[in-house]
């Protein structure tokens, strides 16, 4: 079985990573202009102001995921983030030189990213269901809420791996610098 070129993975990689940050982009631009078409419609509603919206855009406006909506909209934020970070890493991979310290600071932000974006799922999930419950639509029996946390572990475990990574990364250059200077 012949072998696959050096760099034929990372160069797959890559156009994959750009792919999905042009899906991503379109998803983001859809979900915005729903979340916000969503947020206008509520706002004449409660104002009692704009015109008489047909019957079954008020039953969409009803379901559960639209309350969720926003919450996917950061979702996919952090993966444009992420996917941005990591195309930048790559592109250092394919010039052939990948251990550079700005590689470090990518390695962290994406660290970051999953955390940041975890807290906000956290306190989202929170927020959907003290809206479930005041509003009428009880999350478990009416009566009151019971948070459920689910920690999500593995992606925990991924930011504690990208930020033990980004100090390899960041110590590596600075090995390799050092190297440089020495004869």
């Amino acid at each position: 079985m012949r072998a696959l070129s050096p760099g034929f993975l990372t160069s797959l990689l890559k156009i994959v990573l750009d792919v999905a940050i042009v899906v991503l982009w379109g998803l983001l631009v859809l979900a915005s202009l729903v979340t916000l078409s969503m947020m206008a419609v509520g706002l004449f509603r409660v104002l009692g102001m704009g015109p008489e919206l047909p019957e079954a855009f008020l039953r969409f406006l009803q379901l559960d995921i639209v309350i969720a909506l926003p919450l996917g909209v950061a979702a996919i934020i952090a993966m444009l983030f992420i996917a941005g970070r990591l195309r930048a890493i790559l592109v250092t991979l394919i010039q052939g030189d990948p251990f550079v310290p700005e590689n470090a600071d990518h390695l962290r932000a994406i660290a970051l990213a999953i955390a940041v974006y975890q807290i906000i799922r956290y306190g989202a999930h929170g927020m959907i269901a003290l809206m479930f419950t005041l509003f009428g639509r009880p999350v478990e029996s009416g009566v009151s809420i019971q948070p459920e946390f689910g920690l999500n572990i593995g992606a925990w475990i991924a930011v504690i791996a990208l930020l033990v990574l980004s100090e390899v990364f960041r110590e590596g250059t600075r090995l390799r610098d050092e190297q440089k200077l020495t004869i």
